[in-house]
């Protein structure tokens, strides 16, 4: 064959393959083309569990403050530092000549409280009122400003009342915000006035502090220019700290188990609320830095968590360090999936790859609300025995390819062998 003869006819078949080549695998192509697949699972369901792992600390649910003006008004003490008492036990008991003195300060504080319990409630009712009508903007401002004076016969007592609130409103989240702000505040005055009120309902012949709840005496302040006495109450909770993210993981009402010494078996309890302001310095805050030793970019960022417990916890002591696992997010009889093989994976939306009923590769759109560890837990878009795969080289032709697996690996033992029998044998083979 001639020199020029040969160029030509390799011309041809070098034509001829290159547009086979770009008939079968072009983006327009529409001849059905296989694509072999390594990577892939079968969907099953089964329960799924986000868990965030804190310290937690046994604290009192409240905190109740007996206070009087000065040592000078305290005639003797009658408790110390983890005493129990209840509600009406002596604390302390006060000079005669200088308890109506005090009580007209009880009682002026008592009407201040009063006013400000009111004024805490209209605000709550205004901002509740205006979440239902709001469609875009909204405000609220409570702002009052009062003097309560008492005089009983020479003594005057002023307590001031400042109620200054401004909430500006945007978001329906902005309301619930200020709104549970406001309760935060209204229980505070709720626990004072349970304070004052249980002093004015003492025997005015026997002056004396009393316990307004059943509870700890934790702290005694006996000399300085206000003598107090703290009382933790005999309800217990679980104090721990969310830290950045984890506040927005964890939320109220999420599920909580709880272990450590004193519990024969890990309880369970429920988150109680999660604070939106950052906590102020405490012996529970101290104590948690001293056990996490994560460390934070923002100094700001612990924000207190309350979990009320199911169990049992009266024999557990006030501060005992326990491990508190928080369920953030959870799934039953959910199918996941390789969270890598996600694809246009955006806030809860993607997209995986499945094999249909004809043997193609087909997109499934799913949503995802949530993804642990390595995997992504699908809440809709897959069916229970879907065969989910990932193979990155996979286009989305007009014409979806063929999909063929890999040949099981196993082979039957020679006792599975033996058990099918020749003549099943014959008949694959013969007639099959």
């Amino acid at each position: 064959m001639s020199k020029v003869k040969t160029i030509a006819v390799s011309i041809a078949i070098s034509s001829f393959l290159a547009g086979n080549l770009y008939l079968l695998f072009s983006d327009k192509s529409v001849i059905t083309k296989s694509v072999y697949v390594e990577r892939y699972e079968r969907a099953t369901n089964s329960n799924h569990q986000e868990k965030l792992a804190k310290e937690g600390f046994i604290a009192p649910e409240e905190i109740y403050t007996v206070y009087v003006g000065n040592e000078d008004t305290v005639d003797s003490w009658h408790v110390k530092e983890g005493d129990f008492v209840t509600v009406g036990d002596e604390i302390a008991t006060l000079q005669t000549e200088r308890a109506e003195g005090q009580r007209a300060v009880w009682e002026a504080e008592r009407d201040a409280l009063r006013q400000q319990d009111s004024a805490v409630r209209s605000m709550i009712s205004n901002l509740e009122s205006e979440r239902r009508n709001a469609e875009s903007d909204s405000s609220s401002n409570v702002n009052r400003k009062d003097n309560v004076s008492e005089n009983k016969e020479d003594t005057k007592v002023e307590v001031g009342l400042n109620v200054d609130v401004q909430v500006d409103v945007k978001q329906d989240g902005s309301f619930a915000q200020a709104i549970a702000a406001a309760e935060q505040d209204l229980a505070e005055i709720e626990r004072q006035q349970a304070v004052v009120d249980a002093q004015l309902s003492q025997d005015s012949a026997r002056p004396s502090l009393i316990s307004p709840v059943d509870g700890v005496v934790s702290k005694v302040t006996r000399s300085g220019s206000i003598l107090a006495v703290d009382i933790f109450s005999s309800q217990k909770v679980v104090v721990t700290y969310a830290k950045n993210e984890e506040w927005q993981q964890i939320e109220n009402g999420d599920t909580v188990l709880i272990q450590g010494n004193g519990f024969e078996n890990a309880a369970e309890g429920t988150v109680l609320s999660v604070s939106e302001a950052p906590a102020t310095d405490n012996e529970w805050l101290s104590a948690y830095k001293a056990l996490d030793d994560t460390k934070v970019k923002n100094p700001l960022s612990y924000y207190e968590v309350r979990i009320l417990t199911d169990a049992s916890v009266e024999a557990v002591p006030f501060g005992a360090n326990v491990n508190a696992v928080v369920i953030v997010n959870e799934a039953l009889e959910a199918m996941t999936v390789n969270e890598k093989w996600l694809h246009d994976f955006y806030k809860e939306s993607a997209y995986v790859w499945v094999i249909d009923d004809s043997g193609r590769a087909t997109k499934v759109d799913v949503t995802i609300p949530f993804t642990w560890k390595t995997r992504a837990i699908v809440a809709d878009g897959l069916q229970l025995g879907d065969v989910v795969f990932h193979e990155p080289s996979l286009k989305t032709d007009e014409y979806a390819p063929k999909v063929f697996l890999p040949l099981p690996s196993d082979l039957p033992s020679k006792a599975q062998w033996r058990a099918f029998g020749w003549k099943n044998y014959l008949k694959y083979i013969l007639i099959q």
